[in-house]
């Protein structure tokens, strides 16, 4: 009997959400016991994985400064993974102090914008993951890499698909067994996403291979479906739909992650698992709304699934059709 098929959803709301604010002086900053009650919401809702924080310069992102008090106070969830963001070795130690049981190391494929958003070459920054690697091993915590702009870049253009498969192998090298790929402005495309990920998953089949697309063109939902199709299990979506790169040329607004809720509906309409609840993402997608003041961006939440528009039509079966009655004759 053949295995059904899942996809692993990992919500980043907590920290590539908030970091958008870093340029919105209009949404309110959530307290550290707003964020603790929407993590239980999200855990509760079935996600597997949160990432809660992220362990940066409190002057560069001030929204994380909360950081290790947030990982300190993390409720009970047995079986839920709770990761948080590192950009450098400093950060990852900070993490693993405050009991962080998984790191997120942090790079971008290019160049030039791996030295604006972490002020590090790629030499460094790999050398940075290395150390980070090494400490995770130590400390017997877990790590995976979280690689930006690994098909285009506002800067650069196109990220060339040797230069990102050097990348990984580079990784692989280090004993990482996880690395998600971003589209960080949300502009790539079904065919460039599926080649890229079929390059990947077909180089290194045992790799766990994670997408974290943004959604400036509306691409999105198709550049997973891609993705899933060429061999990625894993999924870092965000409830809302908030957040974005903070070293763009333009506002990030209308880039942000794709929305938890809109990744789930259609993953439930194709008949893909998550163990996700739906209905309970979108109750947490309203109460974000609520506290940082800003509508949600996913389309589930505004238009509803396939099922409620179903009922709501059958509830007017018998009345006459809507439009132009010259049409209906």
């Amino acid at each position: 009997m053949a295995e059904e098929p899942q996809a692993h959803i990992v919500e980043v709301l907590l920290r590539d959400g908030l970091q958008t604010m870093v340029y919105e002086s209009d949404w309110h900053v959530p307290t550290t016991e707003e964020k603790l009650e929407l993590i239980e919401m999200l855990a509760d809702a079935g996600i597997p994985e949160l990432e809660v924080t992220g362990f940066v310069h409190p002057k560069v992102i001030p929204m994380l400064a909360d950081a290790s008090e947030v990982v300190q106070r993390l409720p009970d969830r047995p079986g839920t993974v709770f990761r948080a963001l590192v950009p450098n070795l400093r950060g990852a130690q900070r993490a693993v102090a405050a009991g962080c049981t998984k790191l997120s190391s942090l790079i971008v494929a290019s160049e030039t914008y791996n030295k604006k958003n972490s002020n590090m070459t790629l030499a460094q920054n790999v050398e940075q993951i290395r150390l980070i690697t090494e400490l995770a091993h130590a400390e017997k915590v877990e790590v995976n890499v979280s690689m930006g702009c690994c098909f285009l870049c506002p800067y650069e253009g196109e990220q060339t698909e040797e230069h990102v498969l050097g990348l990984i192998e580079t990784f692989v090298g280090f004993g990482i067994t996880e690395v998600s790929i971003a589209d960080s402005i949300g502009m790539a495309n079904p065919r460039m996403v599926a080649k890229r990920v079929a390059a990947i998953t077909s180089r290194w089949p045992e790799l766990t291979l994670g997408m974290h697309m943004h959604d400036r063109t509306g691409m999105a939902l198709a550049n997973i479906v891609a993705a899933f199709d060429n061999g990625a299990t894993l999924f870092e979506t965000c409830t809302g739909g908030y957040g974005g790169g903070i070293s763009m040329p333009v506002s990030v607004l209308g880039m942000g992650n794709v929305p938890t809720e809109d990744v789930v509906n259609m993953f439930d309409e194709m008949g893909i698992r998550t163990g996700v609840d739906l209905g309970a993402v979108r109750k947490a997608a309203e109460r974000t709304a609520e506290i940082i003041g800003l509508p949600t961006y996913g389309r589930v939440s505004k238009y509803g699934t396939y099922q409620e528009f179903h009922e709501e039509a059958l509830q007017h079966i018998d009345a006459p059709a809507r439009g132009n009655s010259a049409l209906q004759k």
